[in-house]
């Protein structure tokens, strides 16, 4: 008899795996292929494999379940050190910086434009 359970979240997410147990494990590893820049930038040493966890949905104490019978299992994610927090905490004030630069771009844009063609609307975004 076999089970099944329906991945959520992660890089399985939605995915749905029949296993041949009858009770369902309490975690489980899926390995993650490595990015294609990686597999092509000529290393000669073989990159580690890296798995995603995954660990069932509880409701009340017992496993979760979906309405087709599939034990739900969520991914379960690493913890970051301090400096992955700060690298990502940087991209993002990078990221934020750079809209708010297009964005002042786009209005300095918009009011030399707007003088010469007085039917458009006061804003761009109102476009």
């Amino acid at each position: 008899m076999s089970i099944e359970i329906r991945f959520v979240g992660g890089p399985a997410d939605g995915r749905t795996y029949a296993i041949p147990d009858e009770v369902p494990p309490p975690l489980y590893l899926i390995p993650i292929a490595p990015p294609l820049s990686a597999l092509f930038a000529g290393a000669l040493d073989p990159l580690p494999i890296q798995k995603a966890e995954y660990e069932p949905l509880r409701e009340n104490g017992w496993p979760r379940r979906a309405d087709d019978g599939a034990y739900l299992y969520q991914h379960r994610a690493v913890r970051l050190s301090s400096k992955e927090r700060e690298a990502l905490e940087r991209a993002r004030r990078e990221a934020r910086a750079g809209e708010e630069r297009r964005a002042a771009e786009a209005d300095a844009a918009w009011r030399e434009i707007r003088p010469e063609r007085p039917h458009f609307p006061a804003d761009w975004r109102d476009l």
